[in-house]
C-alpha cells in the first residue's frame, strides 16, 4: 500500500490530524508555526488559524472552541476571537525547556497531552489530563517524547507511544475516573526506529507513523505487525481515519531541519497524504469543558 499526496497545505512541521465526521472537516497542526489548518473535504478549501505559540496537539471541544496543547499548557483558542486563553493552573507555564507535544481526548471527554523537552534528550516529559472542569491532574512521569495515544474500543486500556524509547506503553484504564495503571510494553521497537504519533482504529489495532522510517505501520490489538503503508517522505508524524465511511488513513509529515539535499530528496515533505483501507476508524470524541 502506497499513500498519495492530498490537499494543497505543507506545514513545516505537520502534526496532530484531526477528522471531524458532523462537518467533514480535516485538521492538522504546523507545531513550529503554532497554527492549525481547518480544510473543508469537499472543496479543499482551508484555513489556517494562528495561536500565537507552538502548539502541539488540538481537539474539538462540545463548546465549539479548540482546545490546545501549547507550549505554556492547555488552552483553549477560539477563532472567532483570534484569542488563545490558557488554562489558569496550567503545568509547566514556567518550564521554558519543556513544551507539549501530543495527545487526545478519552471516551469520556477529557483531553490527555504530554509535554517532551525541546530537543527530547532527557525524559523529563510529564503526561497530564485536563478535566471538563478545568482541573490538570499528572499521571505520569520519566517521559522522552510523550506521543501517540489512543483507547482500546472496550475503553478498558490507554495506550501511549514513548518515541525515543522506541515503545507504545499499555495502560489499565478507568473509564470513570480517567486514572491509568500497570504500564507494560505492549509495541516495541529496535533503537534506531521511532515511533511518531498513531491512531487506534475500531477493531484495536494501530496504525503508527514512523518518524525518519517513510511509513505507516499497521497492527493488530495483539501489537503484530500485519503491514506498512509507504510514506515517500523521510518523516512521517502522525495519522488518523477520516472521509465519509472513516476508512481513509489521512497522514501527516514533517519537513523541519531538512539540509536543502535532504528537501530536493524529499520534494513532498510536510505535505499530507491519504490512503484508502478497509478498515474503519473510531470517531474522536470532543472535549466536554
Amino acid at each position: 500500500m502506497k499513500a498519495t499526496p492530498i490537499l494543497d497545505i505543507k506545514p513545516i512541521h505537520g502534526e496532530g490530524p484531526l477528522w471531524c465526521p458532523a462537518q467533514q472537516k480535516f485538521y492538522c497542526v504546523d507545531l513550529i508555526k503554532g497554527s492549525y489548518f481547518k480544510v473543508d473535504w469537499k472543496t479543499g478549501k482551508s484555513q489556517e488559524f494562528n495561536v500565537g505559540q507552538e502548539l502541539g496537539v488540538i481537539a474539538l471541544c462540545e463548546s465549539g472552541k479548540i482546545v490546545a496543547g501549547v507550549r505554556d499548557g492547555f488552552g483553549f483558542y477560539d477563532g472567532t476571537t483570534d484569542r488563545l486563553e490558557l488554562v489558569a493552573n496550567s503545568p509547566e507555564i514556567d518550564v521554558p525547556e519543556r513544551r507539549m507535544n501530543d495527545g487526545a481526548v478519552d471516551p469520556k471527554g477529557r483531553f490527555f497531552a504530554g509535554t517532551m523537552e525541546y530537543d527530547g534528550v532527557n525524559p523529563t516529559g510529564n503526561l497530564y489530563r485536563l478535566d471538563a472542569d478545568h482541573s490538570v491532574h499528572q499521571l505520569e512521569t520519566d517521559i522522552f517524547i510523550t506521543n501517540g495515544m489512543g483507547w482500546s474500543p472496550d475503553q478498558k486500556t490507554y495506550f501511549m507511544i514513548d518515541t525515543s524509547r522506541n515503545v507504545l506503553y499499555a495502560y489499565d484504564y478507568d473509564i470513570e475516573t480517567g486514572n491509568i495503571s500497570n504500564r507494560r510494553n505492549h509495541i516495541e521497537w529496535s533503537k534506531n526506529e521511532f515511533p511518531d504519533g498513531m491512531t487506534v482504529d475500531s477493531e484495536g489495532g494501530f496504525w503508527v507513523a514512523m518518524w525518519e522510517g517513510s511509513k505507516v505501520s499497521h497492527f493488530n490489538a495483539e501489537g503484530h505487525w500485519i503491514e506498512d503503508i509507504a510514506v515517500p517522505v523521510r518523516h512521517v508524524t502522525s495519522c488518523c481515519f477520516g472521509g465519509e465511511n472513516l476508512k481513509i488513513l489521512l497522514i501527516t509529515t514533517s519537513r523541519i531541519d531538512l539540509s536543502r539535499e535532504e528537501q530536493e530528496a524529499n520534494p513532498l515533505a510536510g505535505r499530507c497524504f491519504a490512503v484508502e483501507t478497509d478498515t474503519v476508524g473510531q470517531v474522536e470524541p470532543k472535549f466536554k469543558g
